[in-house]
């Protein structure tokens, strides 16, 4: 179908964080594809959503783990930029040289080729890919402001 797809799950500690829930997410989306990539992101209390705690740099790990374990090749950790080591950046599962570099939403460096391989070893890297990075639209995330219903009009 020329489809890219990417997954990704917000881990709200004590909500969808325990080992036997991402143990089979995690072994559902690499029976499907081991290359398509899953992000798994902070929870932090907001809005209507306050109870449970914040998802620490540690649980993000703990998850990146799991899913690494289950044979997924593309596992990222985000929404606590800086602080989750190597898991903000695209490697190349072959050789492990780091092919994007990223900082949250900034784009600190790119190196592929234009068909997307990588410069090191050669290895395919799946995705759709341009010969250079020419183009940072965000360095943070976007911030939308909610009004009142009675004020939306």
């Amino acid at each position: 179908m020329d489809v890219w797809l990417e997954l990704v799950t917000l881990l709200i500690p004590g909500f969808n964080d325990s080992e036997d829930e991402l143990k089979r997410l995690t072994a559902f989306v690499a029976g499907v594809s081991p290359d398509i990539p899953w992000h798994v992101t902070a929870f932090h209390g907001d809005y209507k959503m306050t109870a449970p705690s914040n998802t620490t740099p540690q649980m993000l790990h703990r998850a990146a783990a799991i899913g690494a374990a289950a044979g997924l090749r593309y596992v990222y950790a985000g929404n606590l930029p800086g602080r989750v080591g190597n898991l903000e950046d695209t490697q190349c599962p072959q050789c492990h040289e780091v092919l994007i570099e990223r900082h949250g939403y900034l784009i600190r460096g790119y190196h592929l080729t234009a068909r997307g391989d990588c410069p090191s070893c050669g290895f395919r890297i799946p995705g759709r890919w341009s010969d250079v990075f020419t183009e940072q639209r965000l360095a943070f995330p976007m911030r939308v402001q909610f009004l009142p219903a009675d004020q939306t009009s």
